[in-house]
This record gives structure tokens, C-alpha cells and sequence, in this order.
């Protein structure tokens, strides 16, 4: 089957025949995946007035009920302060979480989404998974399962190679 990323392989492998393209190839099909299915999942969420970036945030909280104080929320998010507390205040100003003191440190805050919150959480997370399973809709199941397994053996792999 021919999609986009095959005529742009084609292209380079006319131009440059002895170029290995696989990793051209799959990595092409990768982001071109992600990029789709982000337009898809911007969609689900435009009526909550919430991005990705939001949910990531937003499902945090809900896997750690217990809330998570904003070092550890940064780190399971791999960014910055300066990206995160404007994040932040726009989610706590619109309801989804507040900042309750930390029993263990007076001056530190923990993270925990509000009781609308949590319940509103719960409802995009399934929306988010209807998007995705769609997409997956026209794959047979075993397809499904092998392409799980081997993306995840070359994550492992990749996440391995020192940078």
C-alpha cells in the first residue's frame, strides 16, 4: 500500500540508490502518524479549550490521586518550571486542579485535580482512547499486538543509546 511517506522515499531512493531509506522509511511513518493523530486528538479536546500538553498534566494527577508536587510533575514531564507554573495557573483558574500545601514542606505545594476535575479527566481520557482505537480500526488485532511489540523492542532500544 502507497501513502505519503512512500513517494518521498521513492524520490530519495531514485535520486540516491544506494542510500539505506529504512530508517527514512519507518521514522517518516512515525511522525507522520503522531502529527495526524494529534490534529485528531486537538479536535476531541478543542471543546474543553484544552491542548495535549493540558492532558498530559491532567492525567498525571488522576494516575497519582494523591496529588504530585510540581518538581515531580516536571520530571514524569520531562519540561522546564518556566513551561509548566503558566500551565498550571491557566488549569487551577479554570478548575481542573489546585495547589494544596505540602504536609512534608510548608513552603512547597502539591498538585491535585479538583473533584470536577477528576470526573472530567476520566471522561477525555476515554475520549482520547476512542480517537486512537479508531484510528486502529482497520487493523486486525494481531497486527495491532506485533506493531505494539516491536515499536516497543526499538524504543527500548533507542532509549539505550546514550546521546
Amino acid at each position: 500500500m502507497e501513502d505519503h511517506v512512500h513517494g518521498v522515499v521513492a524520490t530519495w531512493r531514485s535520486a540516491y540508490p544506494d542510500w539505506d531509506l529504512a530508517g527514512m522509511a519507518l521514522f517518516g511513518r512515525v511522525s507522520r502518524i503522531e502529527r495526524l493523530l494529534e490534529v485528531r486528538r486537538l479536535e476531541a479536546l478543542r471543546p474543553e479549550g484544552l491542548t495535549t500538553a493540558d492532558i498530559d498534566v491532567l492525567a498525571s494527577l488522576w494516575r497519582n490521586p494523591a496529588g504530585l508536587r510540581p518538581r515531580d510533575l516536571r520530571r514524569t514531564m520531562m519540561i522546564g518550571s518556566g513551561t509548566l507554573t503558566p500551565r498550571l495557573d491557566r488549569l487551577e483558574t479554570a478548575g481542573w486542579l489546585q495547589r494544596q500545601l505540602d504536609p512534608e514542606d510548608r513552603r512547597g505545594r502539591i498538585l491535585v485535580l479538583t473533584q470536577t476535575g477528576r470526573r472530567r479527566v476520566q471522561e477525555l481520557v476515554e475520549r482520547l482512547l476512542a480517537v486512537e482505537n479508531q484510528a486502529l480500526a482497520e487493523l486486525p488485532r494481531t497486527t495491532v499486538d506485533r506493531l505494539v511489540g516491536d515499536l516497543s523492542r526499538l524504543l527500548s532500544a533507542l532509549d539505550h543509546i546514550p546521546s
